[in-house]
């Protein structure tokens, strides 16, 4: 099976110079995990989850722990002052259209990567979730159990 055949390809996006609050409120409203971050051509420059909104300010490279004495407060202050481009992952995991699905899954699995950007020519026309995958081996047939008697 091909990334093409499992792809949603209305893909909400947003732009490096949104706010940490503009990324949180659109993965909310989507009820999506992740954003890719475009740039005006819509080649993906990066990508924004919910787990960096949790983070913020402290970028995505930096693996930096929570406190759990932090202010929700402080988070918050830091949404609307923090632009998506600070923290954003910016290596990019993608994959293309005639991959095989199984490129996805890799990604997803290996890399903890959700959701893996699909590309045509360099620029974004899809994206491939968690669920996307797990639906697609779901609707996969299975080889059929062998079943042997045995008398006792």
């Amino acid at each position: 099976m091909l990334v093409k055949e499992i792809m949603r390809s209305t893909v909400v996006t947003i732009r490096p110079d949104a706010t940490l609050r503009q990324a949180a409120e659109l993965m909310l409203e989507h009820n999506i995990n992740g954003l890719p971050v475009v740039d005006d051509a819509r080649r993906v420059v990066g990508i924004i989850g919910l787990k960096d909104i949790l983070r913020a300010p402290t970028p995505s490279i930096m693996q930096a722990q929570v406190s759990r004495m932090g202010a929700l407060e402080t988070k918050a202050e830091a949404l609307d002052s923090t632009t998506i481009e600070r923290v954003m992952a910016r290596t990019v995991f993608t994959v293309k259209e005639d991959d095989s699905v199984m490129t996805a899954v890799a990604i997803i699995v290996n890399q903890g990567l959700h959701p893996v950007p699909v590309l045509r020519g360099g620029q974004l026309v899809g994206v491939v979730s968690r669920a996307d995958a797990v639906r697609a081996i779901l609707h996969q047939p299975s080889a059929p159990a062998t079943i042997t008697a045995t008398e006792c």
